[in-house]
């Protein structure tokens, strides 16, 4: 399965992007600095009726494929952006989130 790191300013992963059957998937784990906080999963779940819009908002090609588009956002310095849009659910979106 291709992964797509989307990266943010820094350079550095904010969310892991792949193909989950047609939907999007992005995810990212947050780990504990210290014995009082716990580790932190989120999982992100984009469906197809959102792609065109993901790749208008970043004034890429909405026919490209979603994996291409990731790839695209992620090169230009948008992760943060990108991953704000989710939070907000600008960009519409199912949340799942853990913490152990």
């Amino acid at each position: 399965m291709a992964q797509i790191k989307i990266k943010g300013k820094n350079g550095k992963p904010v969310r892991y992007a792949s193909l989950d059957g047609q939907n999007l998937k992005l995810q990212f784990e947050y780990y504990a600095r210290d014995d009082n906080e716990g580790d932190y999963e989120v999982i992100q779940t984009v469906s197809p009726t959102e792609f065109a819009a993901i790749a208008s908002r970043y004034g890429l090609d909405p026919a490209s494929d979603i994996l291409t588009i990731m790839q695209q956002l992620s090169d230009a310095g948008h992760g943060e952006d990108f991953v704000d849009a989710l939070n907000s659910k600008e960009i519409k979106c199912e949340i799942f989130t853990w913490l152990s």
